[in-house]
């Protein structure tokens, strides 16, 4: 359990917008950040009340952080469970493998396990679903149909596109918002890695 939790401590402050640093979550509990980093490394647990206030401060149940099957409402009030997925590049989605992540992305549901991962969106190709800056999760699961925002692999040595797919007759077309961007034919040897699920920016700690 202690593994566990000092896990889900790190992913609920990776989750913020900017990273909670151990400093940060030290200072607001008015500890030393050596008993975060002991805490995170599995080798000793906050007590009852740092939990508590653990959990207020995510917007996390006591539950989910102690990796209990069900959640609790934290002092009378429903708070859902905290939902994460990994951070990875881009290229990382081609083959939907990654070694080792850095942060994780705070999201609405959960996803069964290595079904979706979340990538930055650096490019402008669609400004109106999925603007530069912010944060994009894909599933690899998801039903895809025309209309859709997915990510695709267009078979060479470069990083994955988002585009919008369209059916124009009988093809299947990868389109972007912005004409300065290409627009792709499925025929073309690019493959659909996923859907893109859902779009936010991480929120502040406040």
């Amino acid at each position: 359990m202690t593994t566990t939790l000092g896990k889900r401590i790190r992913a609920a402050r990776q989750a913020m917008h900017p990273s909670v640093t151990h400093r940060d979550l030290a200072k607001k509990l008015n500890l030393s950040p050596s008993a975060v980093n002991l805490w995170e490394a599995g080798r000793t647990e906050p007590d009852a009340d740092s939990l508590v206030k653990i959990s207020e401060m995510f917007s996390v149940s006591v539950d989910w952080l102690l990796g209990l099957e069900t959640s609790k409402p934290v002092r009378g009030s429903p708070k859902p469970p905290v939902y994460v997925v990994p951070v990875v590049p881009p290229s990382a989605l081609i083959r939907w493998h990654w070694d080792a992540v850095a942060e994780f992305l705070q999201t609405a549901v959960a996803y069964p396990p290595n079904t979706a991962a979340a990538m930055l969106v650096a490019s402008d190709a669609l400004t109106s679903s999925c603007p530069a800056g912010a944060y994009a999760v894909i599933n690899k699961a998801a039903h895809i149909a025309p209309g859709a925002v997915v990510l695709a692999h267009l078979g060479r040595a470069s990083d994955p596109v988002l585009r919008r797919l369209i059916r124009e007759g009988r093809e299947d077309l990868l389109i972007a918002d912005d004409t300065r961007y290409p627009t792709y034919k499925l025929t073309d040897g690019a493959k659909i890695i996923g859907k893109v699920s859902e779009v936010t920016v991480r929120r502040l700690l406040t």
